[in-house]
């Protein structure tokens, strides 16, 4: 069978190794990034006795306003107490399984590298302490506490997943606040989502990426760092909004356009890990995992392939891998046409700009595999056992392993879903 997980007789599976840029570096860490409410005085900066002297002639040209920064909420991006969800069985549907999932830092899996028990509540409530933003008009002092009971009652209605309560309480809330703080739009989104209210989930969303990107304090890694946190406690939706977030910000802010590229593949690679177990719980979020997370990882893909002056060898690689992404979760999705289409489409990529060499990499191997189980699950036995003979012998060549006892694993994986597609074919 193929690769991916536990087996099954009658349908094959996938398995993905994450390539990592030689450049590329990932600092995971929880951040905490606050921008406090309240007047701003002047800035000082040192300059030269020339610029004084111009300055001074200009003084009196320029008036410093009291207070340029009244009435700004504070925007707290740190996800502290974040509250888990109980443990519990999540019914997983369809012909794929995941079968022995090669990990992201290409080392041999270990049992702590597979993924852990998934919860019932997908979606947990970062737990919020009783801050309140500071407000500084007469009205928002006034209505101060019964914002402080909103905001608790519809945290817990959230937590409780009644989202249709909780978001009549959050749109009550945007009219009591002059700034709806971080977390309640984010919330907000989740909740549009979670009822279908795309039109109102895309304005929430719009809402917090202007928050974001608007933000002189907050970078692109914070945000990525807040998701990465969301994702480790099963928020996937939000960690997914996030990354989406994220990727854009690292576009308008990065310089060099390989360092755009990487960063926008790291949050691809992100979203991924969120997607994948929505898709796996199957019902509802089965149907947001293709509906945000396939198509976040599918714009990001394009603006990958929309940069221009990067190094064209990484930016092959680059693209192959979230080709590979992408075609992974629509296999999960069971739409295996559109994870064979998507996996071509990274042999391309790989064969136009390498050509015979495409086989040296070994996303080359992963790809080639993927499509013949791709092939299998259709039940096109015959059209899937090339793309297995010709992934045995991209991984034979392959040079960028980390070990040979890790080459020989995959190997032995092609070679054994090989010999299950030769036994549907006699």
């Amino acid at each position: 069978m193929a690769e991916g997980g536990q087996q099954n007789q009658q349908q094959t599976v996938y398995h993905i190794n994450i390539y990592n840029a030689q450049n590329q570096r990932e600092i995971v860490q929880t951040r905490t990034t606050e921008i406090a409410a309240g007047e701003i005085g002047q800035i000082i900066i040192p300059q030269t006795a020339e610029q004084q002297n111009v300055g001074q002639q200009q003084a009196a040209d320029n008036v410093q306003p009291d207070n340029i920064a009244e009435d700004v909420e504070a925007l707290n991006l740190s996800p502290k107490n974040i509250e888990a969800s109980k443990t519990g069985a999540i019914k997983k549907k369809g012909d794929l399984k995941v079968r022995n999932l090669q990990t992201k830092t290409d080392r041999e899996p270990t049992q702590s590298n597979h993924p852990p028990p998934r919860t019932q509540n997908l979606n947990p409530q970062p737990k919020q302490t009783a801050a309140v933003p500071g407000y500084t008009t007469a009205q928002s002092v006034i209505n101060s506490p019964k914002i402080l009971m909103l905001q608790k009652k519809s945290s817990e209605l959230f937590d409780k997943s009644k989202y249709k309560e909780a978001v009549s309480i959050f749109e009550e809330l945007a009219t009591l606040q002059n700034h709806q703080d971080f977390y309640t739009i984010l919330m907000m989104v989740e909740c549009f989502i979670q009822l279908g209210r795309e039109k109102k989930a895309e304005k929430c969303i719009g809402n917090l990426q202007n928050i974001l990107m608007t933000s002189s304090v907050t970078s692109a890694g914070d945000v990525k760092d807040l998701a990465i946190d969301l994702i480790s406690n099963s928020a996937y939706i939000r960690a997914i909004i996030l990354l989406r977030i994220a990727s854009d910000i690292y576009k308008a802010r990065t310089r060099s356009p390989d360092d755009v590229m990487n960063w926008i593949k790291l949050c691809v690679d992100k979203i991924d890990d969120a997607t994948r177990p929505l898709i796996e719980a199957d019902d509802r979020s089965k149907i947001i995992g293709v509906d945000y997370g396939i198509e976040y990882m599918t714009e990001m893909l394009d603006d990958i392939r929309a940069i221009e002056n990067a190094d064209l060898v990484n930016k092959a690689q680059q693209e192959a891998w979230c080709c590979e992404y992408i075609g992974y979760n629509y296999n999960l999705a069971g739409e295996y046409e559109k994870s064979i289409k998507i996996f071509k489409n990274g042999l391309e990529v790989l064969e136009k700009q390498f050509g015979s060499n495409a086989s040296k990499y070994q996303i080359y191997g992963v790809l080639l595999h993927n499509i013949g189980a791709g092939y299998y699950n259709l039940k096109k036995y015959a059209e899937a056992e090339p793309y297995y003979i010709k992934a045995i012998d991209a991984r034979e060549k392959a040079s960028d392993y980390e070990n040979e006892a890790e080459r020989k694993k995959w190997i032995e994986s092609s070679k054994t879903d090989l010999k299950d597609t030769r036994a549907k074919l006699t």
